[in-house]
């Protein structure tokens, strides 16, 4: 079971090269005598080697890269942070994580697991643990898996960071946890690849959202407005750039941008919840009310939205329809301390007139 994932790994690494080599147009094997040996066959040649304790990722990288010039390419630098996050002092515990990519669903991840009991230490296997958790919708414990790791592999931060990000929907508070995991991951993809525009944009709207101020909101400003310019056909770019100007207090500005990324993504929920959002800000609630009920009609059950929709119908004289709304804003989250003071507020309102 470890030769099979060992070579579904192989493929995984070498179509990140661009190689093409998909599951099962390679083979390896891996196992342990009074050192490491490791063999790989590729291109019709094989290729055996070995190495000590502690020196199995290096091992790992040189028939990688065996392969990749048999199939007429060669690794490129970037993906030589794989392999680093490879580095443990633990046989059982690469073996363990090996032996998951030959397997599926829940013996994947009780090898996994069992690699993670054996090293706590080996990111290799928390950045596998943690794409499960995302998986389900969990980037709570995705950050906590990753917290305090430092990934060598730049692009598996970038996606992680990103995912993170969008299962939080992306709101950040000081105390979130999960949001400094996720910057951190999000700031060592971006060095390492100032082109990956989804994750500058995501940077810059973690580092936004968190209140950030002077330099930091306007690093954040660079991100998002570099995002725009290397992706401006991505709608989390736009926003992520709507972000950071909401945050600097110009509610107009920002809406416009809003607008931008929900020309590009009509049904981004989120999205249109920021621009109602900043429209009441701006004191401008007949602009907000459109928003808000296209985004009611797509979540008919997002409490802030009823939130926001009896904020605007109470800007608009409309007192029965506002504490309707903020009734219904209450019961659908009862625990959101804002929505019932607004929802006793409207009503104690309403009963007064």
């Amino acid at each position: 079971m470890c030769g099979r994932g060992l070579g579904r790994l192989f493929a995984a690494w070498l179509e990140r090269a661009g190689l093409g080599a998909k599951d099962g147009t390679v083979a390896g094997r891996l196992w342990i005598s009074d050192r490491w040996q490791a063999e790989i066959e590729a291109g019709g040649e094989r290729r055996a080697d070995e190495a000590a304790w502690g020196q199995a990722h290096h091992l790992l990288f040189r028939l990688t890269e065996f392969a990749a010039r048999k199939l007429g390419g060669e690794l490129p630098i970037a993906v030589n942070g794989v392999f680093e996050d490879l580095r443990t002092d633990s046989p059982g515990a690469l073996l363990a994580y090996c032996a998951g990519w030959g397997e599926e669903g829940a013996e994947r991840l009780r090898r996994w697991r069992r690699a993670f009991e054996l090293d706590p230490r080996l990111a290799a296997v928390r950045t596998g643990l943690a794409r499960v958790a995302l998986g389900r919708g969990d980037g709570t414990a995705a950050a906590s898996l990753l917290a305090g790791v430092g990934l060598h592999d730049a692009a598996a931060a970038a996606e992680l960071g990103i995912g993170i990000w969008a299962a939080a929907g992306g709101a950040a508070d000081e105390d979130d946890a999960w949001a400094e995991t996720a910057i951190r991951l999000l700031h060592s993809a971006v060095q390492a690849d100032s082109q990956d525009a989804v994750a500058a944009a995501a940077l810059a709207a973690l580092l936004a959202r968190r209140g950030a101020s002077g330099p930091a909101l306007d690093e954040a400003r660079l991100l998002a407005s570099h995002s725009t310019q290397v992706a401006p056909d991505d709608y989390r770019c736009w926003a992520a750039l709507a972000d950071v100007v909401r945050a600097a207090g110009d509610f107009k500005d920002a809406a416009f941008y809003y607008a931008t990324a929900l020309k590009l993504q009509p049904e981004a929920t989120g999205v249109l919840k920021d621009a109602a959002a900043c429209w009441l800000l701006a004191e401008q609630p007949a602009q907000a009310l459109p928003l808000i009920e296209r985004a009611l009609a797509l979540d008919p059950r997002d409490a802030e939205n009823y939130g926001n929709l009896a904020l605007a119908r109470q800007a608009l004289g409309e007192t029965a329809g506002a504490a309707e709304a903020a009734r219904k804003a209450a019961e659908l989250n009862p625990d959101h301390p804002r929505l019932r003071a607004l929802a006793a507020e409207l009503a104690a309102s309403g009963a007064a007139s």
